[in-house]
């Protein structure tokens, strides 16, 4: 066991119990103005991008995302907004 720091336990990723993912818990936890880049081979989705799973997050969460994907084939740029 190891006692944390509050600047530590802010820099660790939890992944809620049930059937969250890796994904979403970076998704959920991204504080304002950060950038995140999804890279094709972390997307498993073969027919969604993943501007549609920030929109479905979106809808039950009071979070803004900006959706792009990267020109040059590296993934999808994700910042959050609100």
């Amino acid at each position: 066991m190891k006692k944390l720091t509050q600047e530590e336990a802010d820099n660790i990723a939890i992944k809620p119990s049930g059937r969250g993912s890796v994904l979403r818990s970076a998704l959920l936890t991204m504080k304002v103005n950060d950038i995140l880049l999804i890279e094709p081979k972390d997307w498993k989705w073969k027919r969604k991008q993943p501007g549609i799973y920030c929109r479905r997050l979106e809808k039950h969460h009071a979070i803004k995302f900006s959706c792009g994907k990267a020109l040059d084939g590296s993934g999808w740029v994700i910042k959050r907004l609100e």
